[in-house]
């Protein structure tokens, strides 16, 4: 079992596809001892609606505030660190990303969109070296924009590609050097574990589609600092076999794993 137990990668029902609120997450994470939750939901976005089932409306971002705030309450009486976030993705023509820091403690990076020929393309079906190399340039503007603390599921854009290219790889190498440069952790994203189990009823590393063993293995020559992320769209996943073994692999590559993410950084 792992000491330092915290987490920064949480949903709620608001997404359209998890379960609970705040308040629920917190009572679990009291009760596994955790020193520190913070919920980072899908962050409702001008251009991608809510009928797409996976954020928020922008209307019921006054509601997540207010979930939010109860939540806080119980975390004071019990002593739990708590931190409000969003995790949402960065686009050049959207100017919402101050806006929502000067609400919560963080905002994560979880790029699931690219732009290509001016439309929106989902990151979990990208096929092609060239949209690698899109989401990859996205990746790195987002990162040197000082808004995030955390880079979610880098791995993502290998998902619809099953045995990406050494070349492909290399495409992220300059992410991870530049996370480095940042200090902002990687994350190792337990959830894929959970998808790979689900899809394939297995636990053998090759079938997951995130984390990539092939791409941590450059993280690990980097150097760069590495957070696991539990990606929690059910209480009881809070800190379950997928977290462990998420611990457990980055263990075993003797990667940097780091336990905390800085908070309320943007204005200072």
């Amino acid at each position: 079992m792992i000491k330092h137990k915290k987490s920064f990668h949480s949903h709620t029902y608001l997404c359209r596809h998890a379960e609970g609120i705040p308040l629920d997450y917190l009572k679990e994470a009291f009760k596994q001892g955790y020193q520190a939750l913070g919920i980072s939901e899908h962050a409702p976005m001008p251009y991608l609606k809510s009928a797409n089932s996976v954020r928020m409306d922008m209307s019921e971002f006054p509601l997540y505030l207010s979930l939010l705030e109860e939540g806080e309450s119980f975390a004071k009486k019990h002593n739990i660190a708590f931190y409000k976030g969003l995790e949402i993705e960065y686009f050049t023509e959207v100017d919402i990303y101050e806006s929502y820091l000067r609400d919560l403690d963080y905002l994560i990076l979880g790029q699931h969109y690219i732009i290509e020929n001016n439309k929106f393309k989902s990151t979990f079906r990208l096929e092609r070296y060239e949209q690698v190399e899109l989401y990859r340039n996205l990746v790195m503007d987002a990162l040197k924009t000082g808004y995030f603390n955390m880079l979610c599921h880098p791995e993502i854009c290998f998902n619809n590609i099953l045995n990406p290219s050494k070349e492909m790889y290399e495409l992220l190498r300059p992410v991870i050097k530049l996370a480095k440069e940042l200090n902002i952790p990687i994350e190792l994203n337990a959830n894929g574990i959970r998808k790979a189990f689900k899809e394939y009823n297995s636990l053998d590393e090759r079938y997951y589609r995130y984390p990539r063993i092939e791409f941590l293995k450059m993280v690990k020559e980097e150097g760069a600092p590495v957070i696991i992320g539990s990606d929690t769209h059910k209480v009881n996943y809070l800190h379950d076999w997928a977290v462990e073994k998420a611990y457990q692999i980055a263990h075993r590559l003797e990667l940097n794993i780091v336990y905390d993410l800085k908070m309320n950084y943007y204005f200072k």
